[in-house]
């Protein structure tokens, strides 16, 4: 049987734009730290933390959704492989063996592999860098939670440096995710198309009895209905 994954398709999108823009996001968070030591206090540094708090509590749902989505759609678009009559259980064979398809196709997965890996390594060397320093950033936190005043210029070095040490590792991982929309959505425009094929263009109804009995016959089995799959 054949099943939509076109809801897989989209919650997978959503929640890796999301993580990658809170990734985005909290590669500029020093920047609230320095504002807290121009303003030292309680209550600054209390709205710094509980934006680092919120932030990396953000991250870590949005990636979490993003993997159950993306294990539901990639599950799902394998046992559609079976439908179609495919042998293997790879995704990209959705795409069919067009040379210049599956060359593109080659491409965007090796780009995709090569952004993840890269982007791994950029945030394991800011990890890295950022310990020689990470007492020195304690101790000025914790000067302007009391009250005290801080070398602006410190201030400004220390977390100027968390910034550019963080920053390569966050924009790769939007690059991940642009790839990884566009990869979702190629083989899911893919399984469209043989779904099309397969129904004759003229949806269930229309298709012929070898299509439909292929199709399934529960209600939760794809249909195509306007160019879309419909559970």
């Amino acid at each position: 049987m054949i099943r939509a994954i076109s809801s897989w398709a989209t919650a997978a999108m959503v929640f890796a734009a999301a993580a990658a823009l809170t990734n985005l996001a909290m590669a500029f968070l020093p920047v609230v730290d320095l504002h807290a030591v121009h303003h030292p206090g309680p209550a600054t540094t209390a709205l710094a933390t509980a934006l680092r708090l919120v932030a990396g509590v953000l991250l870590g749902g949005f990636a979490l959704a993003f993997a159950v989505a993306w294990a539901g759609w990639s599950s799902r678009a394998r046992k559609n492989l079976q439908g179609f009559g495919v042998r293997s259980r790879r995704v990209v064979d959705s795409i069919g063996r067009a040379p210049d398809v599956r060359r593109r196709m080659t491409t965007l997965t090796w780009a995709l592999r090569g952004a993840v890996l890269a982007g791994g390594l950029a945030l394991l060397l800011a990890w890295l860098g950022g310990r020689s320093t990470a007492g020195e950033i304690a101790d000025v936190r914790a000067q302007a939670r009391s009250g005290h005043p801080v070398d602006d210029a410190l201030a400004a070095h220390l977390f100027g440096r968390e910034v550019l040490l963080y920053l390569p590792s966050a924009a790769l991982f939007v690059l991940v995710a642009v790839l990884a929309l566009l990869f979702i959505a190629r083989v899911t425009s893919a399984q469209y198309g043989r779904v099309a094929r397969l129904s004759g263009d003229t949806g269930l109804a229309g298709g012929d009895a070898v299509g439909r009995r292929r199709l399934g016959a529960r209600d939760d089995a794809v249909a195509l209905v306007g160019g879309t799959i419909r559970a």
